[in-house]
């Protein structure tokens, strides 16, 4: 099977730029045939990359983090069968970290011969407004409405840190000016129709978001389900009573927040709101609009 390499080169704050030379050594010293390795230019390449090249029988190797590989998952096209794998040099690597990927001694060369190929589940938003759709995007380990969003777009304003102390000093940020949208939560397999104001939705198909939170820590990436971590009409004192147990993830045992499993969920609101996927912030603005979430089961390949 052929081997193709997308590397960003801005992936961990330049990381990704270290990882370019030994790359091309390991490839010349393993003598791969017709392997290519394509460097991101600019935040979407890596789609358009998966997306304008015949990758049908390649194995393709993500150089980058959470983001990077959200842009390969969403670039192929459908049908594609071929395992996907990742070298983490991002800031959060949360789907590396549930893959067990982040190992100190990471053998370069070892990894690109390995055989080693997982099943796992991709979560899928949708976004209507009027019954249009403007948004339909794959996420491979979270998604966040409101709070998580609005901490992630405060990430990159941070040059300083990366991974947990990277994300902790980000939502001390956000405390101070986030103000928790009104929205309507429907989900019929978990009983759930309510309207409130929701603080925190935190959705996950990996247990960490963040670089190490354990927002969801009973999330699996193979069961079937996405997980979702919730907070209603909760004051910003009280969630700092609470966030910081979502570093070992005991905060699913507080009263104050709501843990679930599922397949599919409707989130609708008019207000203004943050949206993340892997990271990636989208800004959707006033007006009626609904945020579907679904699960993709056993959908992706992984080397």
């Amino acid at each position: 099977m052929l081997k193709k390499f997308i590397v960003n080169p801005s992936a961990g704050k330049g990381r990704g730029k270290r990882y370019i030379v030994p790359l091309q050594k390991a490839l010349h010293s393993l003598a791969i045939p017709n392997s290519n390795i394509f460097i991101t230019q600019y935040p979407g390449h890596a789609t358009e990359i998966v997306n304008s090249k015949n990758f049908a029988e390649s194995s393709i190797f993500c150089i980058g983090g959470d983001g990077t590989l959200n842009e390969i998952i969403n670039g192929v096209k459908q049908g594609f069968n071929s395992p996907i794998g990742i070298i983490p040099v991002g800031s959060g690597n949360d789907f590396a970290r549930a893959i067990g990927n982040l190992s100190n001694d990471f053998n370069l060369e070892k990894y690109i011969l390995s055989t080693r190929s997982i099943k796992c589940d991709i979560g899928q938003v949708v976004v209507r407004r009027n019954n249009e759709i403007k948004l339909n995007k794959k996420f491979i380990s979270s998604l966040g409405i409101g709070f998580d969003a609005f901490v992630a777009s405060k990430i990159c304003s941070i040059q300083v840190l990366s991974g947990l102390p990277l994300y902790i000093s980000s939502v001390i940020l956000s405390l101070f000016s986030y103000k928790a949208p009104k929205c309507s939560v429907i989900s019929e397999e978990l009983a759930l129709n309510f309207t409130d104001k929701v603080f925190l939705f935190a959705i996950g198909n990996t247990e960490t978001a963040g670089g190490g939170f354990k927002l969801n820590p009973d999330a699996k990436i193979d069961d079937g389900y996405l997980n979702l971590c919730m907070a209603r009409n909760i004051s910003k004192t009280t969630l700092l009573q609470v966030l910081p147990k979502a570093i070992t993830g005991t905060h699913i045992f507080d009263s104050r927040v709501e843990s679930y499993k599922f397949k599919l969920l409707k989130y609708l609101t008019t207000e203004k709101v943050f949206l993340h996927v892997d990271g990636e912030v989208i800004e959707l603005e006033e007006g009626e609009k609904e945020i579907g979430v679904s699960i993709l089961p056993n959908s992706q390949t992984i080397h």
